[in-house]
């Protein structure tokens, strides 16, 4: 008997699925509906360094891991969620204490990256002052054609996937004040990942320097402030004046109406 052909799932997609078809009918999108990965995965072709064969552990991984990052970044519930067991799944940085899944949907992936109270000293990313919209916004800026990513060596099979991976892109656009350079920003890293019998991520472990992200972000000269940022900043300062005379004003009796005489009526 001749097997059943697989749904095609990817909505178009080479290396990732759970983007169309019936199993995504009700899921809900962060921004109305699923994202399309033209100009990344452009990127990612032209740039990666290792090609692995259609149905090996490095494709299989390199795809779940890709999969995985497209619904953490664009579907709002994790009951819509795919690639992992909802759960049961937590995500740890650099040995920090791992976080739910819900608490990494809430916050977003860039966040969760690269939360520590180091970076937050140096200026140089505060995940606790990002929301999730102004994080991922603040990289789409920065990298217009995407952040790419591949992985570069596995060592270990399920359930427990050591992998070494790779992630790129070039600064085309601002970052925090600072202008674009055009230079490659790389990063690499290391990643544990424990899969249940369906292959759905349970524990991710992420191992990385985050220096070697912000740092390249960090490069390029000062952006001068536009006309409307320079008055949005006289605004908030005059407001801020403002409310400080309010607030010291409420301490003082109150006075009469200057325009009436405080003589009493005869």
């Amino acid at each position: 008997m001749e097997a059943a052909a697989a749904v095609d799932s990817s909505g178009g997609d080479r290396y990732r699925s759970h983007l169309a078809g019936d199993g995504e009918k009700d899921t809900a999108w962060r921004h109305g509906a699923p994202p399309t990965y033209d100009a990344v995965n452009a990127l990612f072709e032209a740039e990666r360094t290792q090609e692995w064969p259609a149905g090996s552990l490095e494709e299989t991984v390199q795809n779940a891991i890709k999969t995985w990052e497209m619904e953490l970044s664009h579907k709002a519930r994790l009951s819509d969620f795919k690639s992992v067991s909802p759960r049961r799944f937590s995500l740890s940085v650099n040995g920090a204490p791992p976080r739910s899944g819900e608490e990494t949907l809430a916050m977003g992936s860039y966040n969760a990256l690269l939360a520590s109270p180091v970076l937050a000293s140096t200026g140089a990313y505060d995940a606790a002052a990002e929301t999730f919209e102004s994080s991922h916004q603040l990289f789409r800026d920065a990298f217009p054609r995407g952040f790419a990513w591949e992985v570069l060596r596995v060592y270990s099979g399920p359930p427990e996937i050591v992998f070494k991976f790779r992630h790129w892109g070039y600064k085309e656009g601002p970052y925090k004040g600072r202008a674009a350079t055009g230079e490659k920003v790389e990063l690499y890293g290391v990643a544990v990942l424990k899969v249940d019998d369906q292959l759905r991520a349970e524990d991710v472990e992420v191992y990385y320097d985050p220096g070697e992200l912000l740092g390249g972000l960090l490069k390029g000269p000062k952006v001068a402030p536009s006309d409307e940022e320079r008055g949005e900043v006289a605004l908030a300062e005059r407001l801020s004046a403002a409310a400080t005379l309010s607030a010291s004003d409420a301490g003082q009796p109150p006075q009469g109406c200057p325009f009436r005489s405080s003589a009493k009526p005869e």
